[in-house]
């Protein structure tokens, strides 16, 4: 073998010299897809936000995205106010996967901090139009919250669907249901008891869905 490359002309070592190069760097480094440079863009604009940074000094301290934070203040606040920047990074969050091409949603929404954020803002803007008990159907059904964050809502639904379908979906919309209150117990009935039923014991799927925010039309808040 090695006489066969003595053999050859220096300009044909050099030419397969390249070509071995180029195939280590693609093995090593191979390009970047479309879905690789949208993923990379989508990370960038939620850097800090839904992913975690590093700090600036030497010690390189991994910093908490502000979505924990926000998060715990809204469920503690349960107020517009409150809820606010919450609501002000899932909306951007939504709005980043939908400016994406539809053959890149699943990935993006599949990223772990991307998926667990649409999964928790869902849960949590259910229970918070829900409150502590049954509402009575109708506007009720929506507490506190106002057209903002219902369009939030649809965008949430939308985004969902739209990346992982409808049977996910509907999946997603069961859960939060078996974590919904149902009337409270009487006080007293039984002291072993931290909290009431679920409304799942008392009610069935079509009465929870009716009551609660999952039962708005959409298209109303577009």
């Amino acid at each position: 073998m090695e006489n066969f490359f003595k053999s050859l002309p220096k300009p044909v070592l050099a030419i397969i010299a390249i070509v071995v190069v180029l195939i280590f760097l693609m093995l090593n480094d191979p390009p970047h897809t479309v879905y690789d440079v949208q993923k990379e863009n989508f990370k960038e604009d939620l850097k800090g936000l839904v992913f975690q940074t590093v700090s600036k000094d030497k010690d390189k301290h991994k910093l908490p995205p502000i979505i924990v934070r926000a998060q715990e203040s809204c469920q503690l606040g349960n107020s517009a106010g409150s809820c606010f920047e919450y609501f002000s990074i899932l909306k951007k969050m939504a709005r980043g996967i939908s400016n994406y091409s539809s053959e890149c949603r699943n990935d993006l929404a599949s990223i772990p901090e991307v998926e667990k954020g649409l999964k928790e803002g869902v849960i949590l803007m259910a229970k918070m139009a829900w409150g502590s008990r049954p509402p009575d159907p109708g506007l009720n059904r929506v507490g506190w919250m106002q057209e903002s964050e219902l369009v939030l809502f649809c965008q949430l639904m939308s985004v969902y669907n739209l990346s992982f379908g409808s049977e996910a979906w509907a999946e997603l919309r069961i859960k939060t249901f078996n974590e919904l209150p149902g009337e409270p117990s009487l006080k007293g009935a039984n002291p072993n008891v931290s909290e009431g039923p679920k409304a799942m014991a008392t009610l069935s799927e079509k009465e929870i869905w009716s009551r609660s925010i999952f039962s708005i039309r959409c298209e109303s808040y577009r």
